[in-house]
């Protein structure tokens, strides 16, 4: 049986060029887009379902690419925007969902004058404010660590003052450290031993000197109880400092004489 000859077979793919000016391609800055100019060519591929129109799907596929990449730039790059578009679209490719091959595609990007010095603009905002925010960040935590530390040791407030502003160690300042060391105390419940030192301090600004030198000496007994000799050895040494300077002898025979007695309650 002979073969009709005529009868068509697949039809030829269709062949085309891409031109599309005027496409804006969005930067990484909300608001600012790249102006661009986009190039190529595409063909069909074989498929029983050809695309109705495989040029705009085509088109489709490399602008979705060259947004993709865009945005990772600001308008103060366009070079390497461009470059970088060009870099992934210069291999061709298959489109998933269309019986299409983009061959090659090419981009060119522009951007306003004016466009490019309002990018500028806010690049700089933003940098100034990143770094306003990190010296901020770094101030807070500076404060934070000398709060901890003022909690664990009022008395370094006094130190501290004295330490950055010399020049202001006067009376008045003095006084008013003490009253802020006291409110440090009073701000770290948490830490038992700085309200103890407080108390103590209110109950020593009510001894007479005398009465000081006493209390120097029975804390000095009670560290040795703990093994603390050298410890003890300091608190005598001041005890013997405050009877000097007050004109009066220690009460009582040397340490290493007398016998330890547990203080009363």
């Amino acid at each position: 049986m002979r073969r009709n000859r005529d009868r068509p077979g697949w039809p030829s793919p269709r062949t085309g060029q891409l031109t599309e000016t005027g496409c804006l391609l969005p930067s990484s800055a909300t608001g600012y887009s790249f102006s661009a100019e986009l190039t190529g060519r595409w063909e069909e591929t074989p498929s029983a379902r050809p695309h109705h129109d495989p040029r705009a799907a085509a088109t489709h596929h490399a602008l979705t690419a060259a947004r993709t990449v865009a945005r990772l730039y600001p308008l103060t790059e366009s070079q390497a925007a461009q470059a970088h578009i060009n870099t992934r679209l210069g291999v061709g490719a298959d489109l998933q969902d269309a019986a299409v091959r983009l061959l090659w595609a090419k981009v060119q990007l522009t951007v306003t004058d004016q466009d490019h010095a309002a990018a500028a603009a806010l690049q700089r905002r933003m940098h100034d404010q990143a770094m306003n925010d990190q010296a901020h960040r770094q101030q807070q935590q500076r404060v934070e660590e000398l709060h901890q530390a003022l909690s664990a040791t009022p008395t370094l407030a006094l130190a501290y003052w004295l330490t950055h502003h010399p020049e202001s160690s006067d009376r008045d300042t003095i006084n008013a450290l003490e009253q802020l060391v006291r409110k440090i105390a009073s701000y770290a419940p948490d830490n038992a031993w700085v309200n103890v030192a407080h108390l103590l301090q209110t109950f020593v600004e009510q001894l007479n000197e005398a009465q000081r030198v006493n209390l120097v000496e029975a804390l000095a007994q009670i560290v040795t109880r703990y093994d603390q000799p050298n410890l003890a050895g300091q608190l005598r040494t001041i005890a013997t400092k405050l009877s000097a300077a007050n004109g009066h002898a220690p009460s009582g025979p040397p340490p290493e004489h007398q016998a330890l007695r547990p203080p009363v309650v």
